[in-house]
Formats: C-alpha cells, sequence, structure tokens
C-alpha cells in the first residue's frame, strides 16, 4: 500500500522481509497451538446445522412436488372429462345426423312410391 508514492512498511519504519517472517512464526506458533479437537466439533456441529436445514428443505420441497403432483392429476382428469364429454357430443350428433338421413330416405322412398303409384294410375285412366 503506498501512502503519497512511499511504502506504507517503509513510512512506518518496517521492512516487508521482518514483517512476513514475523507473520509466518505466529502462524507456526498458532497452528501448533490451536485445539484440533475443538474444531472437529465445530465441524461437525456445523455440518449437523446444515444436515438439519437441508433435511428441512428436502421435507418442504416433497410436499411443494406432492401438490403439484396432485394439481396435474386434477388437470389431466378434467381434461379426460372434456373429452369424454366431446366424443359423447360427436356421437350423439352422428346418431341424430343418421336418423335424420334415414327419415329423408324412407320419406323419398316414399314420395317415389307415391309418383310411382300416381303414375300408373294416371297409365291406367289413359288407356281406354
Amino acid at each position: 500500500m503506498t501512502l503519497s508514492g512511499k511504502d506504507y512498511r517503509t513510512s512506518r519504519g518496517g521492512d516487508e522481509s521482518c514483517d512476513t517472517e514475523l507473520h509466518s512464526q505466529d502462524t507456526t506458533k498458532n497452528l501448533k497451538d490451536h485445539d484440533w479437537n475443538q474444531l472437529e466439533e465445530e465441524y461437525i456441529d456445523s455440518m449437523e446445522k446444515h444436515g438439519g436445514a437441508e433435511q428441512a428443505l428436502c421435507i418442504r420441497v416433497s410436499k411443494l412436488l406432492e401438490i403439484f403432483t396432485a394439481w396435474s392429476e386434477t388437470t389431466i382428469t378434467r381434461d379426460e372429462i372434456r373429452a369424454l364429454k366431446r366424443f359423447k357430443t360427436q356421437v350423439q350428433h352422428v346418431q341424430t345426423s343418421e336418423e335424420n338421413l334415414e327419415k329423408k330416405r324412407k320419406h323419398y322412398i316414399d314420395v317415389v312410391k307415391a309418383f310411382e303409384s300416381a303414375l300408373a294410375l294416371l297409365n291406367d285412366r289413359v288407356k281406354p
């Protein structure tokens, strides 16, 4: 870090190499004196805490998936019911159309028979 063009450590009167040596000696001393069992316990506690949070999140996601599945099934069931109603309506329309066509066919057959009968009567009258 510079302070108006000069190195900060130099302005304090220190030397960079001295600071680095002191820092590495402090770190080595701190590592030797550190309670590693306590660090391990803190790590385990932290992992258990986060594991519990993860498990709670999994439970919440599972519940949301259940809701989504129910919604999805409801939508599918609703669409199937609507499709079945549409199909029944189409079948009924076809049946009604076929019935109407059959009635018209019978009516035309009766009309043709009536004309044939009328022609036969006219042919008999025309002949002396």
